[in-house]
């Protein structure tokens, strides 16, 4: 399957430089593009100063859709009040930012693969227009040649970017530049420039804001080292966030903020699963690490210590991973798609060091999500594995990483439906899932059937290999009967003599009437005020 526009650049002829400063605007100038009504796109890793400079003109808009991936910045739109003005709607993952706003009903959440987003814009789907009126990115300055990139984190900008009427860029100029593959625009393909450097900030004015805002003294050393800590992983992001932590870093828990920022060490299970994980994959295997816990520690508890020639395809990468790409253990040999280059959406999770190590290296590739997240270019990777982290698995295979114990989304699926997919279609290729046997709280992970309006990320189809501490359930061709013994088996001690008892309804030889109806009913994941039950079966048709 070709995609033109991932790797090949428009021709440009002109003084891009005399263009560069015509564009030049303020952040309030860019914020005045948007109108009543339009529809307002920001990506993954999303700018500042233009989304803030837009949220000072609430009581002048009306309207306005935002589609925002994983919000981090609230200029008040996720607060009760602003509705009218912002339609706030996250899509693809929601995050700890997101999730207060949409417990609340103040936000909603847009169900999409991010590989087929774009498609929604090209053919208008879903109830008329779909398309971008604005899309606000950040880039770095332009080179020589007049491109900006789009840093470690290109995700899904460059779609979004080729698709918007209008793109308004802020131009950072500490952002890392350049990366490989198609992580670059032109001037000529952005509409306003906002010069909004953010400068990095220094351990002295980390410790200044701890002992300022934190009324607890009892925690302003283990604020200052967390803090420390993270600007040390990721400058970056603390540079951002900086100006907006303050109001938030003395009701915020440190251990909190260790864990959104992926600073947290692994806990001991997580060694143990890898072990089993170390089973399924292959010496030449090409490899996608998922967010969240326990996928991304997976380089750091040693599992691919040990491994010959593997090769990546992946979302986003992991701290550690660079250095195994540096020690010959990821080559990309065997790849079948871009053999030699370790192939990714987005650097985050990497660490800053990892980012200016991958920069301009010319084993390390970039594109935009419309393409690496592609289950069809995925497939196409033979001996694909993915690698992705769940919150619920139920006895039949059904999976979700979006929600737990019921109907609240904690977060969105990300990149993890494509990549499972295109693993599981892959020629000899493996879907793994990953999830600790207990929750937070004690409870078991592993569930006889989804509670009622979970929100199921992985349909039962294709489920494939499940791993806890307690070892591998392999689940792909079996019985729902079958399943559960293998997931019983994995699932935590105290919790497998109730799963056998529960399961034992829906695994006897001979199938009731009453549970034939319970069962298809569950399936089908109705709400009970729902009417299209499966019906009786002594009824006429």
């Amino acid at each position: 399957m070709r995609f033109p526009h991932i790797t090949e650049y428009k021709e440009y002829r002109g003084d891009w430089k005399e263009e560069y400063k015509r564009k030049l605007v303020s952040a309030e100038e860019a914020a005045r593009v948007v109108k009543s009504g339009d529809r307002v796109a920001l990506p993954f890793a999303h700018p500042t100063q233009v989304p803030l400079a837009l949220g000072k003109r609430k009581d002048e808009l009306q309207n306005v859709y935002l589609e925002i991936n994983a919000p981090s910045v609230d200029p008040g739109w996720l607060q009760p009040g602003w509705e009218d003005s912002f339609s706030v709607n996250a899509i693809n993952y929601l995050g700890a930012m997101g999730r207060p706003s949409h417990d609340t009903k103040v936000s909603s959440f847009i169900p999409c693969l991010m590989s087929l987003r774009p498609k929604l814009c090209d053919e208008e789907r879903l109830h008329g227009d779909r398309g971008i009126d604005v899309f606000m990115t950040n880039v770095s300055p332009p080179d020589k040649h007049g491109f900006c990139s789009f840093g470690p984190h290109l995700w899904n900008k460059k779609s979004y970017a080729r698709r918007a009427k209008t793109v308004i860029a802020e131009v950072d100029e500490n952002m890392i530049y350049p990366y490989r593959g198609n992580n670059l625009i032109h001037v000529s393909e952005v509409d306003y420039f906002v010069e909004a450097p953010t400068a990095r900030v220094t351990d002295e004015q980390l410790r200044e804001l701890i002992l300022t805002m934190v009324k607890d003294e009892s925690k302003h050393q283990q604020w200052i080292d967390t803090l420390l800590k993270a600007n040390k992983h990721e400058p970056e992001y603390m540079a951002r966030g900086y100006n907006l932590m303050g109001p938030l870093i003395d009701v915020l828990n440190p251990d909190f903020f260790t864990a959104v920022m992926g600073l947290e060490d692994p806990y001991p299970e997580a060694y143990d699963m890898a072990g089993y994980v170390k089973e399924i994959i292959r010496d030449g295997d090409t490899i996608e690490i998922g967010a969240g816990r326990p996928t991304t520690w997976l380089p750091r508890v040693g599992l691919f210590d040990d491994y010959q020639d593997l090769g990546i395809h992946s979302e986003m990468s992991a701290w550690r991973q660079a250095e195994l790409i540096r020690e010959g253990v990821f080559t990309g040999k065997r790849k079948t798609l871009h053999p030699g280059k370790a192939i990714y959406t987005a650097l985050d999770g990497a660490g800053w060091d990892e980012y200016i190590w991958m920069s301009d290296n010319p084993l390390v590739e970039m594109y935009d999500c419309e393409y690496v997240h592609n289950p069809t270019v995925i497939a196409q990777n033979n001996n694909m594995v993915s690698i992705n982290s769940a919150l619920q698995v139920d006895l039949t295979g059904l999976i979700t990483c979006e929600s737990q114990f019921g109907p609240r989304l904690v977060n969105g699926p990300g990149g993890q439906l494509d990549f499972h997919l295109g693993a599981f279609m892959s020629r000899g290729g493996r879907a793994i899932t990953m999830l600790r046997s207990l929750a937070f709280g004690g409870s078991s992970t592993i569930v006889a059937q989804m509670p009622e309006g979970s929100l199921v990320t992985i349909p039962r189809q294709f489920a494939d290999y499940v791993v806890t501490e307690y070892g591998i359930a392999s689940l792909a061709g079996k019985s729902h009967r079958e399943r559960a013994n293998e997931l019983i088996a994995i699932a935590h001690p105290d919790f497998r003599a109730e799963l056998k008892q529960a399961a034992s309804k829906y695994a006897t030889p001979h199938m009731t009437h009453q549970n034939y109806k319970d069962l298809s009913n569950h399936l089908l994941f109705h709400h009970p005020n729902q009417t299209n039950r499966i019906p009786d079966l002594h009824q006429d048709h």
